[in-house]
Order: C-alpha cells, then structure tokens, then sequence
C-alpha cells in the first residue's frame, strides 16, 4: 500500500502537433497536489497551505510509507534557516488539520505517522502523474513562438506570499475578459502577473504576449508599442486595424503591465480590442484601474505582517514578508539566521510595510550589515533610498523612485492633499482629510482628490473599515513629509492638526456618554497616534504648548481607555513641565489648566506607582487651586483623589473622612455619575474601616444610579460604574456570611469588565473578586483570575495592580503548593517587603503571616476590616507557642469582633479556631455549643466555607 504508482497521462503519448507543457501532479484520496503550481485541491477545492507546510507534505509524498527523519525534513525544507525541531510538528500538526482525518476507503487512521524518534511517514496510498495539458485544435493551437509575441520577462525568484491572490487573479480570468491588478509601487504587481499569466497559460495552452508601457511618455505611442510587442505592424495609419489581423480568430492573453501613466489612450484600445475579439483575454498591471466596462479589479494588498515583534524565527516565518525577507536577505549572503533573530526579522517587516520592494531592498543589506544593527537604523532615509540591484529599471532601485513615478501623475491639489495626509499617523476618515485643506482647496475639490489617490493606490483604502477607512503606509508617509518638508506649509499645517485632534477628542469625551464601549473605541481608538504625534508637536513649540495642555487633558478619556496609563502618565508631566506662570487675564484659565493636569497626574501615578508622595502632592495642588478659582468639578475630581490616596495607603478612618465630606459636598447634585461616585467612595471607605452594613448600603446605592451614569467630567478618570460596584459588593457580601451572592456578584464584575475592554476597569474588579474566589475555595476560578490580573497589569505597565495580583498569586500558592509549609516560611521572611493594605490581605490567607505592625495597626483601631483576622492570627501563634491562655483572649476578641461588624466569614473562621482549641484542652461540650449557635446564625440553605468547616469540625466533636 506504500508503493508510489507512476502514471503518464495518454494525452501526451502521442502529441502530433506538439507537446504541451506538463506538470507533475500526486494524488492521494480525494487530494490532488500539483507540484509546479505549488497547490493543494481536494475534489476540486484549493485547500491553503503554507509555503513550509506544503513543502513538509511534498517530501512525504515523495517517500510515501518511508519514515523521513526530523533532521532530513529540517534540512531539506528549512535548508536557508536554522530552526528549532519544534518547527517540524509545528506544520505537521497544521497539516494534519488541512488535510482532516481520511475516508473510509482511504486504508489508512491517519494520513500522517509520527514515529517515536525516529521521523514521519505519510501513511496513505500516493499516485505520482505527469499531466500533459490538453492542446485544442485549430487556431488555439498556435504556439506562442509561431506568433513571434513579445516574451514574458524570466521569473529568477519564486513569489511569496500570494496564494490567495493569485487564485483570486486565475479565478477571475477563467471568467473575465479585463483582470487589471492594482496595487501601489513596489506592490509586486509585474511579478504576481508573471506568474498569473504563465500559469493561464500552461493550464488552457493560450499563447500570451507581454506589453510593457512603463517607457512610454505619449499617449500617441500605446497603440504602436502594443503592436510592436504583437509582432503587427507598427507604423501604418491604422495601427489598431493591424492589431485585429494580427490577433483574429486566435485565443491570446496580452499582459499589459505598467498601465498607469496611458490610461487615457489604453483605455480605447483596450474597449475596441475586447468588442472585436472574442478570443482576446487581457491581463494588466496598473496603480489604478483603467475604468472600462467589463474590468475586474484585483487589489494587492502589502505581504502579511507579524501582529508582534515578541516572535521567534518560526512565528516570524509564518509571515509571508519575513518569509521574503529572509530568502532575498540569504541570496544576498546573509548569515543563517537562528530563533533569537525572530523579533528584528518581524520589526524590519512591519517597519517597511510588508512591501515586497521595499522586503528587497532593506534585504541587500542584510548581506554588509547585522540584523540588530539595521533593525535599529531602519529609519525613513534607508527605508526610502536603499539602492536596489543594477538590472531593475530605474523607478525600482528605490523606493522613493517607484513612488516619484507616481507623483509625476498627480495634479497640483491631489499633490498638496498627498503631502499634507503625512500629518496622519494613523487611519483617517473623510472629514480628517478635509480637514488639512479646509483653508486653501474647495472641499468638493480636496474630496476628489483623496479618491484620486485612493485610485492610484497612494493612499490605502479598506472597504470593510466604515469608520475610518483610510491611511497611507509607513514608507508612503515618510515620502510624503519629505515632500511637505520641501515646502513652508508644516508648522501651520501641524497646528491645524492638533486644534482638529483637539475638537475631535472634546467631540470623542461628549460622545462616551451616548455610545457603547465597543462602539467609542471603534470610533476614537484608532486615533491614539495621532494624538501623539500632536502633543509631540505642540508641546515642542512655544506657541504650542497651551493646545498641548489642552489637548492632553481632552485625551484623557482615550488614554485611560485603551489603558496606556504610563505613557499617559509621561505626557501630563511633560504638559505641567511646559506649563510657567504668565500673569495676565488668562490666568485664571491658566491655573484651571494645571488643576486638570494634577489630577490626571494623581490618577496615573495611582495606577502606575502606587500611593507615592507625588500623587499626593498633585491633588492636594489641585484643590487648593479648585476652591480658589470656586470650580466644583475641579473640587469633586480632588477631593476624590485624596480619598482614594488615604485608602490605597491604608490609612482607612482618613479615608472614611474625606469620603464624608465628598458626600456632604456632592448629595445635592443631580448628575448620576457625581451620585455614583460619592457612593463608591462612602462603599470603598466603609468596608476598609470594618462597617460593613454601611458598605453594602453605598455600593448597592452606587448600583442603582450606575444605569444612568454616562461619562462627564465627573467621572472623567473613572473605572466602570457598575464594574466598579459590583466588585465593592462582591467582597462586602461574602464577609457578611452570603458567599453564593458574593460569588454571582463577582462573576458578573468580571464579565462586565471583560466585556467593556478596558484593562483599568478589569484590574479593579479581579482587585475585588480574586480574594473573594480564594476565600470561598473556588482555587481554579482563583486561579483563572489571579492569571488575568497578572497579565494585564503586566503587560500595560500597571505596577499597583501588579502588585495586588503577586500577593492574591501567594495566598492561592499557599493553598495549591506542593510544599506548603516552604511556601509559608519564605512568604514570612519577606513580609517586611509589603505595605499594610498587602499584609493585612495575607492573613486572611494563612494566619501564619502575621506580623507584630498587623497587629499593632489593629489595636490603633486601623485595618478594621481584617481585625478579626488579625487577632485569630495573633490567637494562632500563640497557640502554636503553647500560650492557649492568651490565644483564647485573641480568639474571644476575634469573634467579638466580627459579630460586632457583621461579618459571619470572619465570625466562623474565630469560631472554629476557638473551638478546636477548647476540644484539645477537654472543653468538648463548650465547643460544640459555641459551633451550634454560630451555624444557626448561617444563611438558610448557605453552603459558605465557613459553615462548611464548623460543621464539619461539629461533626468530629460528635464523634468524637
């Protein structure tokens, strides 16, 4: 069942007119791949593969029922890279998904064998063919020499990267007399035509010619030039007249690259030819469409890009322009690049767009240059200029030469719009560009021009984008501001940039309100660069810098919610840096200005480094200046901030004070947000200082105005309203003895935060939910969301909530570890390492870490809402040193403690801790009476980790 039967296709036997072209073709089930074509169909359906995948699969073919080692495999389809093994199963396993599990009649399990080290074997029965395609009779089978046709041009590299677009481009002209491929320079249209062109060709036997037009600067010379290349006659009087006897009664396909420049004079010939000629196909290349009736477009888009540079040298090969990168770089006599390597080959990629010109050029160097050293240079000028071999016309040796050749086409407005669209550092929509011209050009004018660009493939156009459906690519960009650097149009054009990202991020703060979170990110997120590139601008100006104070405070609802806090961060400090007294009238406005900076600096500082002395410095400067200029936002939005500040640190009953005041302050307003926030803070502030009745008021409170709120300047720097709530009561609930609640309530924090995107919103409520997972011993959901919070702080550089997350991670290792008492030893040789609110959270974990600073915090009456936990730990220790008399007074005052509070959770673990006691020192009964009277006290029908573990230390007392 292993041999490879060989088959000759009878067509081909006896070809008296002539041999076709033939192609080798391996059959398996219901699998044909065709070894030239590069193509995989399975009952007639092309099935994608990678270039590696598909080279894995042929070499298995090849040895059908032989096992192929890992190494021959590596060093026949990885032959120009060094990679690991891994790379192998890697694509095996992707091929074992592409070609599914095999049909009943197909005797084999499985196509593919893995053979404990010793390699793969392709298991099925395999047909090797050599297919002559069919010649028809007649005219059609006039061979292309015979018609002295121009020749196509020699493919010396193979093309990468364009499956899909090549089957688009075959597809369309199995049906479509016009195909036109479209794309900017450097796109790799002429090759993609090439290739597309031989191909039709060799599966219908249709003689083809090819028609260059790029040397031409006459419209009056197409037709002639067309002739020429047909071998016609190329200077009678009727040149197109030539044409038709030439290609009459004949199947031809023309490819006719190169079209941009005579799309007027083209357009003719090509209409008259197609209406003459039945038999007539027309393949061409241009950066726009010719526009005629019956055209098929077929866009190329740049060679796909790594998501990320964090790749090795496999990820980054599975990008079809790393995988160009690398082959033209080894022709160049480059290194043999290794998995270290992947990052610099996935930057240099996305740096030049995915371009296959651009690939090119940047690759040559890669034979006189290392691959950090031009992964670190790669900037504009090397991007642009990189000289390409000698052979390639001139309008390709760079790249700025193939993107001058399309300059000269632009008039003077599609020229002024072009240069200033490199202000965008991101994509833009219509009322963008306008933007840029609204001062010189008409807007019906400027309008079509940017479709005109759009047409000539200067400016990338997503059709399934219907926000902002354009941009220009990096590399078109940076020719484009060299351009507007030739010109005295770039300081005013920078400044109207930044006053319309000004208006659009005031437009984008109104609009939070109205919209859904899904919905405002689609429509602002993308703008981020932008925003960027205006601050840059303005703040490195003198005249600028008072829109850039603005405009980083109109930002800030943009920046918090794509969470880019440290950066974020960064920027105010830069604005406040920018920001000297100047007397006059506008000094009011000016100290407004510092106030909103402050307390945006507060709030980042917050996220990004905790209670430092500078996040207090900033809202204490931001009060003083809200009640001297009498602004009640400003006073809101600060005295908030020194509440948050007194909480984080612990400092819970100064907390509890200023969130009375922000309550007196705030009651009578009648905005819903302002509501919300007062109750958050009254909740927050509550629970810390152990009144847990009053928390659970306030975050219940806050839940219920949470429907309405909407952002405002209120809640400008604001988690979530009903995220933020949610994870309050979760917490409260389940330390009142509720655990099911506090568990509902937690996911549905969660979820909330999950669902609305933003990474400050999700910290803050897995910051409440993952104790409430650890207490109730639901260790994989704890798990779950100790992992998510570690990550997302992680990786937005959110050092406060990354914190929070590595001390939930200890309390769940102290539970899951294989080693528990090492775990516990080496979390209590570091306690010292953590702040109050941290360790007060860790006893509450394992009592064994406690500390003398936890427990003289909770004789001063601070960490309230885990002083019953704080004396069971101290109770524990003494227990554990033989003082069972001064364990039973910590244990006494434990449980007094939280039934004085309400807090059941607490109340059931002193309990059991007291009544263990008392059973080791003969008090049986005492502690049985003490267990039965705090279980009746339990939520009917509650299974909280607190009863569980009375009972069930009732029930060996019983026993016992």
């Amino acid at each position: 069942m292993y041999d490879i039967a060989v088959r000759v296709n009878s067509s081909q036997v006896h070809a008296d007119a002539g041999q076709g072209p033939s192609e080798v073709c391996w059959r398996f089930g219901g699998f044909k791949l065709w070894e030239a074509q590069r193509r995989l169909e399975r009952l007639g359906q092309r099935v994608r593969l990678g270039s590696r995948a598909f080279e894995l699969l042929l070499q298995l073919l090849k040895r059908g029922g032989e096992i192929v080692g890992k190494e021959e495999l590596l060093s026949t389809v990885w032959a120009d890279v060094v990679v690991e093994e891994s790379s192998v199963r890697v694509h095996i396993s992707t091929l074992r998904k592409a070609l599914g599990e095999p049909e009943d009649g197909d005797n084999c399990k499985e196509w593919i064998s893995n053979i404990p080290l010793r390699g793969y074997r392709f298991n099925g029965a395999v047909i090797r063919e050599e297919v002559c395609l069919p010649i028809d009779d007649g005219p059609k089978a006039t061979s292309s020499s015979s018609l002295s046709f121009t020749k196509l041009p020699e493919r010396l590299t193979r093309l990468v990267g364009r499956d899909a677009d090549m089957a688009r481009v075959l597809a369309a002209l199995a049906t479509r007399r016009l195909v036109t491929i479209v794309g900017p320079g450097g796109i790799g249209k002429t090759r993609a035509a090439i290739w597309a062109a031989e191909c039709h060709a060799q599966r219908t036997g249709m003689p083809l010619a090819f028609i260059d037009l790029s040397p031409l600067v006459s419209q009056a010379h197409v037709a002639s030039t067309v002739a020429r290349s047909l071998g016609a006659p190329a200077d009678t009087t009727d040149t197109t007249r030539a044409i038709l006897q030439r290609l009459g009664g004949r199947d031809t396909l023309l490819l006719v690259d190169n079209c941009e420049h005579m799309l007027d004079s083209l357009a003719l010939l090509v209409t008259e030819l197609l209406g003459a000629l039945p038999g007539l196909r027309i393949l061409s290349t241009s950066r726009e469409a010719i526009r005629i009736e019956g055209e098929h477009v077929v866009r190329l888009a740049p060679l796909a890009v790594p998501d990320t540079d964090c790749v090795d040298l496999v990820e980054a090969m599975a990008s079809p322009a790393v995988e160009l990168l690398v082959e033209r770089a080894k022709a160049a006599g480059a290194r043999t690049f290794e998995s270290s390597d992947g990052p610099q080959l996935a930057a240099i990629a996305r740096q030049v767009d995915g371009i296959p010109l651009a690939i090119e050029l940047v690759a040559a160097r890669l034979g006189v240059q290392s691959i950090n050293d031009l992964a670190l240079r790669l900037n504009d000028h090397m991007r642009l200029y990189s000289a390409g071999s000698r052979p390639v016309l001139p309008r390709h040796r760079t790249l700025a030469a193939a993107l001058d050749w399309s300059i000269a086409l632009l008039d003077e407005s599609e020229l002024r719009l072009f240069r200033r669209l490199s202000v965008f550092r991101g994509r833009f929509d219509v009322e963008s560009a306008l933007s840029v011209t609204q001062a010189d050009t008409d807007p019906e004018v400027a309008f079509d021009a940017l479709i005109s660009l759009a047409n000539k493939s200067l400016v990338s156009f997503d059709n399934s984008d219907a926000v902002a459906p354009y941009r220009l690519l990096d590399t078109t960009r940076s020719y484009a501001a060299a351009r507007l650097a030739q010109t005295d149009e770039g300081p005013a054009l920078q400044r109207r940039h930044a006053l319309f990202m000004l208006e659009l991020m005031r437009k984008a703060t109104s609009e939070s309100g109205e919209l859904t979170s899904q919905a405002w990110t689609a429509r602002y997120a993308h703008r981020l660069d932008d925003v960027r590139s205006a601050l840059d601008a303005c703040l490195g100006q003198e005249d600028g810098r008072e829109t850039g104070a603005a405009l980083t405070i109109a930002s800030a609802p943009l920046w918090f919610h794509v969470s880019q806090v440290e950066e974020y961060r960064d920027r105010v400090i830069a604005a406040l840096a920018c920001l000297a007294p100047q007397p006059g009238p506008d000094t009011e406005a000016d100290t407004e200005t510092e106030a909103w900076l402050q307390i945006a600096l507060g709030n980042a500082l917050w996220h990004t480094r905790g209670p430092v002395p500078e996040m207090g410095a900033s809202y204490d400067r931001a009060l003083a200046i809200a009640m001297s200029v009498g602004s009640v936002v400003l006073e809101l939005q600060a005295r908030w901030g020194i509440c948050v500040l007194h909480a984080i640190r612990g400092e819970y009953t100064a907390a509890l004070h200023h969130s009375q005041v922000l309550f007196e302050f705030a009651q009578s307003s009648p905005d819903p947000a302002t509501l919300n926030l007062v109750h958050r803070m009254t909740a927050l502030a509550s629970h810390f200082c152990g009144d847990f009745a009053a928390a659970s008021a306030g975050a219940q409170a806050a839940i219920v105005v949470g429907g309405a709120v909407r952002p405002s300047q209120a809640n400008l720097f604001q988690f979530d309203a009903a995220v933020a709530s949610n994870a309050l009561l979760a917490r409260t609930l389940w330390l009142q003895g509720d655990a099911a609640k506090a568990m509902a309530t937690a996911t549905r924090a969660v979820a909330l935060a999950q669902a609305g995107g933003n990474a400050l919103s999700l910290c803050f409520a897995l910051f409440g939910t993952c104790p409430v997972a650890l207490w109730s011993g639901e260790l994989e959901l704890a798990r779950k969301w100790v992992r998510m919070l570690l990550d997302e702080a992680q990786r937005r550089g959110l050092m406060y909530w990354h914190q929070w997350a590595h001390c939930y991670a200890l309390g769940l290792e102290a539970s899951t570890a294989d080693d528990r008492e090492l775990h516990i030893q080496q979390v209590t040789q570091q306690l010292a390492a953590f702040d109050a609110p941290r360790k007060e959270m860790l006893v509450t974990f394992c009592p064994d870490w406690i500390d003398d600073e936890t427990i003289a915090r909770a004789g001063a009456g601070q960490g309230q809402w885990s002083a019953a936990e704080t004396w069971r730990a101290a109770g524990w220790r003494c227990e554990q040193r033989g003082l069972d008399d001064e364990a039973q007074a910590f244990y006494r005052r434990a449980i007094d403690t939280a039934r004085q509070q309400g807090a059941l959770e607490w109340e059931f673990r002193a309990a059991t801790s007291t009544a263990r006691l008392w059973a080791r020192r003969g008090r049986t009964a005492d502690a049985a009476a003490l267990l039965d009277e705090i279980c009746g006290r339990a939520t009917p029908g509650g299974d909280n980790p607190g009863l569980v573990q009375a009972r069930a230390l009732r029930n060996e007392l019983f026993r016992a």
